[in-house]
């Protein structure tokens, strides 16, 4: 193209930016004096947020035993600081990138059903190698693809060719962005992620999920790596990246391995199994988004 997709996507005006409170939260994580008070106070100054995240913390998907919980004080109490700060993440960025219309609704639906998947394998896998993420492998795999998302929606027509070039020469998607766009989702996700001030891990999954040995944030990257292809093996794609792959071959599982977490002790036939309803689990988080009685993503 003449014109530099990467470029022309880092000046647009419209790009999506996530809400302020979320951006501060984000920014109190960091914090070495960061309090639940401070993070529930600052929640609480966008009340359809805090609704919102507080519908999550009620949900079957994080709830903690039968109580329901009433304020994001008992809900940091009951599930930690980590995790709310992780759900604010995740309420905002899924808030801002609903899907919409059609053609672009299917394709939107199928991007966040990998994504979820993605998280919610890292998260299985995460357990079983007592990685002890502290629900980061979840947002990871939330996040991992997000400049996907960006190409769709301002390069749709050069998108859906790339998509359909790495089906017709059976190459990673990647491949074909770079040949078609002259970028890839992860240089695009990349930006994003700094763009919105994301934390170095989301910023160093977006930009190496596919190389993952040249993370800084190695041990997580290598996790969303494993965990995106084995969602891509149940299906959960949102296009192209059909080739096959043989698990304890891919890098990922190297570097975990030499890491020291026991990845010897899982046995992938079973583990495979073990995610067979994968697909109910995608479906009951996204219903933890939605507004009672309505379809779809929360969104305004």
């Amino acid at each position: 193209m003449d014109i530099s997709v990467f470029d022309t996507i880092k000046n647009i005006d419209d790009l999506p930016t996530l809400p302020s409170v979320a951006m501060e939260v984000i920014g109190l994580s960091r914090s070495a004096e960061v309090s639940i008070n401070k993070v529930s106070e600052c929640i609480y100054k966008d009340p359809p947020l805090a609704t919102k995240v507080l519908r999550v913390a009620n949900s079957a998907f994080y709830r903690r035993g039968a109580t329901e919980v009433d304020t994001l004080h008992r809900a940091i109490l009951m599930m930690g600081l980590n995790e709310i700060i992780n759900i604010t993440t995740s309420v905002s960025v899924l808030s801002i990138l609903p899907p919409k219309g059609s053609e672009g609704e299917t394709l939107r639906k199928a991007f966040w059903d990998h994504c979820i998947a993605t998280g919610l394998i890292a998260r299985h896998i995460d357990k079983k190698l007592g990685m002890r993420s502290m629900g980061r492998e979840f947002v990871g795999g939330l996040l991992h693809d997000i400049g996907k998302i960006i190409l769709d929606e301002y390069f749709h027509k050069e998108y859906m060719e790339a998509h359909a070039f790495s089906i017709d020469v059976d190459c990673p998607m990647y491949e074909a962005e770079l040949e078609v766009l002259g970028t890839t989702h992860m240089e695009i996700g990349h930006f994003l992620a700094q763009k919105w001030d994301l934390p170095g891990y989301i910023a160093d999954i977006t930009l190496y999920h596919h190389q993952p040995g040249e993370a800084q944030y190695k041990d997580i990257t290598a996790l969303i790596s494993i965990s995106d292809l084995l969602a891509k093996a149940k299906e959960f794609s949102c296009g192209g990246d059909r080739l096959s792959f043989v698990l304890t071959d891919q890098p990922a599982w190297h570097m975990l391995k030499q890491m020291g977490y026991p990845v010897h002790m899982i046995d992938i036939e079973r583990f495979t199994f073990e995610i067979e309803d994968i697909g109910k689990e995608v479906n009951n988080y996204i219903s933890t988004f939605s507004e009672p009685g309505a379809e779809g993503f929360v969104h305004e």
